[in-house]
């Protein structure tokens, strides 16, 4: 703290304070070992640069005055907060502590728990992981805006502002309800399933760009019986055999391992290059927990079962 232009010496505070505790100037010198001379010019000093008095005479005692109590008790809790702190930075710099925020589109965030966020919750049982779900552009604007630390996304996004990489390439897929007669093939054609009612996505999704882009290519114009904005609904309606969906076997992984439903792989050559970036603000230095995190995604670097 700054008090008419200077800073308050910490040692000097350290002096006041051993002089209230001990009583007198000597006996604070004999506890510190510092010489009683080095003490009493150290307080005049700091008396002199605050225009008041911190000590006077009580009898044989040396006591703070109304003002030495007010330094004191400042003097204690800066001591106080500054333990505080270098016990939290440790503990932020030993990863016992922290707070990560994660954007994820809303299909990826089972495949980042299955690959990652298990594994790092048990390494880091002491961090905070928020996760929130967004559409790409507003996963970007909250990149650039610092709002979250790291993001995932599907589908390929061009922005100097993103330090992007790669880190798994799924397949995109037809979800089918377990009793559709395609359910069972290795792969599906877009011609195989279009006689079915489709469930579309918003057209901001990517497993929606894909489907469209793969719509476009092969000179089919299908309208869809349903269209949503959440994974989770357009799996339901697929387990309720009202339709078929698409979207990659790793977001549909829950409804799969349930046999709820099946994802069977479309076979389209751009159905086969659905890839998901993990991305940063660019420049940006991440604290420890989230470099951590950066670092366990770009671990999961490979193609997904």
């Amino acid at each position: 703290m700054m008090f008419g232009g200077h800073e308050l010496s910490e040692r000097t505070l350290e002096y006041l304070d051993a002089v209230a505790r001990f009583g007198s100037i000597r006996s604070a010198a004999t506890a510190t070992g510092v010489n009683a001379s080095t003490i009493s010019r150290q307080i005049a000093a700091l008396e002199n640069q605050l225009a008041l008095s911190l000590l006077m005479k009580r009898g044989r005692v040396t006591a703070l005055t109304e003002m030495g109590e007010v330094v004191c008790n400042y003097a204690r809790e800066r001591a106080r907060l500054t333990r505080r702190f270098q016990s939290s930075l440790q503990e932020y710099r030993n990863l016992e502590r922290g707070h990560v925020t994660i954007g994820s589109g809303e299909g990826i965030v089972s495949v980042l728990v299955k690959t990652v966020l298990h594994r790092f919750a048990a390494s880091h049982p002491g961090v905070t992981i928020e996760i929130r779900t967004a559409p790409l552009p507003r996963l970007v604007q909250m990149v650039r805006d610092d709002e979250v630390d790291v993001c995932i996304y599907a589908g390929a996004a061009r922005d100097p502002i993103l330090n992007a990489r790669p880190f798994q390439t799924e397949p995109l897929c037809a979800i089918l309800p377990v009793t559709h007669p395609l359910a069972r093939r290795e792969k599906v054609t877009m011609e195989d399933v279009v006689a079915s009612p489709l469930i579309f996505f918003q057209p901001h999704f990517a497993a929606q760009t894909y489907v469209d882009a793969i719509l476009e290519d092969r000179q089919l114009t299908y309208f869809p019986a349903f269209r949503c904005d959440l994974f989770g609904t357009a799996l339901s309606l697929v387990a309720h055999n009202l339709g078929v969906a698409f979207m990659t076997k790793g977001a549909a992984q829950d409804y799969v391992d349930l046999n709820r439903v099946c994802a069977v792989p479309l076979d389209h050559p751009i159905a086969n290059t659905f890839e998901r970036y993990v991305a940063i603000r660019a420049g940006r230095r991440l604290m420890p927990a989230a470099f951590d995190l950066w670092r366990d995604i770009l671990s999961a670097n490979s193609v997904a079962p």
